[in-house]
């Protein structure tokens, strides 16, 4: 079990977005599903969806093991998705139409739980997205969802990807923050325990559903981290207690 948390000692939350925030999942699954149903061609959205977010991980992690050069979430997400598209032929997406589906990580629709969350917790905190999505991706689903940030740090500019502890210490960094002033919030408890090891505090709020319906890990409680939140109200309510 963690200490327990003196919340009067942390200045600064970050955030992950990315399936935390955003719901990437039936974002994509909706969009790729409607235009497969415009072309009349026959696929599962909702595999496409993950198979797309898993491949761009796998990519990343290239890129952080210097396999691939430095690229952000959108020229991976693209990469991926050029892979996945010769896959499914009968889809048959021009270069121009595979840059407009691409283009829907930047439309990312919202938690319903979330925006107000925020909103409330920024009355205290500074809130700050910490991400390894791109800069824009980060930028136009906020701007979408009408969700305002303090400010918003990619890892595309900080040098070193989620979970490497320089990310997280040179977010820090730009924030004039110490790391035991700081909170990791996501949804994703290896995302969180790289923040710990990187001497942040850590709290957890599950999203069912991230991957869609039936594909859900473990969403417990953590023992080790220091909050537990059961949605971004509760959350927001233990941060704000």
């Amino acid at each position: 079990m963690p200490e327990t948390i003196d919340l009067s000692q942390i200045r600064a939350l970050t955030w992950d977005i990315g399936g935390t925030v955003f719901d990437w999942h039936h974002s994509i699954k909706e969009e790729v599903g409607a235009l497969a149903e415009e072309r009349g061609v026959e696929l599962d959205p909702a595999l496409f969806a993950n198979t797309w977010r898993r491949g761009m991980f796998e990519q990343l992690q290239k890129v952080r093991s210097g396999d691939l050069p430095w690229m952000n979430a959108d020229q991976l997400h693209h990469m991926v998705l050029d892979d996945l598209a010769t896959q499914h032929p009968s889809l048959a997406l021009s270069e121009a139409e595979l840059d407009e589906l691409n283009g829907v990580w930047h439309r990312l629709k919202i938690w319903p739980d979330a925006a107000e969350a925020l909103r409330r917790l920024r009355e205290r905190y500074t809130v700050v997205v910490l991400t390894v999505m791109s800069t824009a991706i980060a930028v136009d689903s906020s701007k979408h969802n009408g969700v305002e940030w303090d400010a918003i740090l990619s890892c595309e500019f900080l040098g070193h990807y989620k979970p490497e502890p320089e990310a997280y210490l040179s977010g820090l960094r730009l924030l004039g923050v110490e790391p035991g002033q700081a909170m990791m919030c996501a949804a994703h408890p290896g995302d969180l325990r790289a923040a710990m090891e990187a001497g942040l505090r850590s709290a957890y709020v599950p999203r069912p559903g991230e991957r869609g319906e039936g594909n859900d890990p473990d969403l417990s409680p953590q023992p080790d981290f220091d909050i537990n939140g059961a949605d971004f109200t509760d959350l927001a309510d233990q941060l704000l207690a």
